[in-house]
C-alpha cells in the first residue's frame, strides 16, 4: 500500500491510497474548483485511470469542494455519509460552532461558510449509516463514523493501522500542534469518535490540515479533549 499527500492551498491535504492497482481517493479538495486547478495538476505522478473509488470525510467545501471535478474526470462512485447530501446538491453545509478557546481563534481567522459554486449535484453512490468494509471495493481497511466535527463525518481506517480522519484531529494553524476538532457540532460525540479512533487501531492519524500525527500524539490530544476540553 502507498500513500500520496495531495496538498492544496496553504494547509489542506487530501490523500490518495494506492493498493493492488488500484486508487482510493480520500477527500478532493476545495481548490479544484478555480481557475488553473485540476485533479491533473495536483496529483502529478497519479494514474488516474486507476482511482476506483473516491471517499469524502465529511460535507464541507475544502474536502468535499473538488468532488464534481474529481466525479467527472474518474468517474469512481462516491462513498460518503447521506448527510453529505445537502453540501452535494447545494454547496451549501453547516455553520461552524468552536469547541474552545483555539477554535474561537481559529474562527475568527476563516470567513463565513459562504456555499461553494455546484456545477451540477453529485449522488453519493455508496452511503455509509454503520461501519463499512473496503475489502469488497479493494482496499484493506473499512470507514467508521466518527461524528462531532460535523454530523456527517466519516474516517478511513487502514488494517496496518493508518487512519484517515478530516477534521476530527487536526493542526489548524500549521504550527505543528495535534488537537481534535476546534470546530464541533457535537463536544460529546466528537470524544466519542476519538475513543472510537484509538481502538480501531490507529497508528498515524492522516488529516485534511496538518499531520500526519503519530499515535502518542493523538493520545496526547485525546486526553485534552476528554479531562480539559482542550
Amino acid at each position: 500500500m502507498e500513500i500520496k499527500t495531495v496538498s492544496v492551498g496553504p494547509i489542506t491535504n487530501f490523500y490518495a491510497v494506492v493498493e493492488n492497482g488500484k486508487t482510493m481517493l480520500i477527500d478532493t479538495g476545495c481548490y479544484l474548483n478555480q481557475p488553473g486547478w485540476t485533479l491533473k495538476t495536483v496529483m502529478s505522478g497519479i494514474d488516474l485511470s486507476t482511482v476506483s473509488l473516491i471517499v469524502l470525510t465529511h460535507g464541507h467545501m475544502d474536502h468535499a469542494g473538488g468532488i464534481h471535478h474529481a466525479k467527472t474526470i474518474t468517474g469512481a462512485p462516491v462513498m460518503a455519509h447521506p448527510g453529505c447530501e445537502t453540501f452535494l446538491n447545494t454547496g451549501k453545509f453547516t455553520w461552524y460552532i468552536p469547541r474552545n478557546e483555539l477554535g474561537q481563534a481559529f474562527y475568527d481567522n476563516i470567513a463565513a461558510p459562504a456555499p461553494v459554486d455546484v456545477p451540477e449535484p453529485v449522488a453519493i453512490d455508496i452511503p455509509v449509516t454503520e461501519e463499512t468494509d473496503l475489502h469488497p471495493y479493494g482496499f484493506s481497511g473499512k470507514v467508521i463514523l466518527t461524528p462531532g466535527h460535523t454530523l456527517d463525518a466519516i474516517s478511513v481506517v487502514m488494517d496496518s493501522g493508518e487512519c484517515f480522519v478530516g477534521d476530527t484531529v487536526l493542526d489548524p494553524f500549521g504550527e505543528g500542534i495535534c488537537t481534535f476538532a476546534v470546530l464541533s457540532l457535537d463536544n460529546e460525540a466528537l470524544k466519542e469518535s476519538g475513543q472510537k479512533l484509538l481502538d480501531a487501531g490507529l497508528k498515524c492519524a492522516y488529516s485534511g490540515h496538518g499531520g500526519p500525527f503519530t499515535r502518542a500524539q493523538v493520545e496526547e490530544a485525546f486526553f485534552n479533549l476528554k479531562d480539559h476540553n482542550g
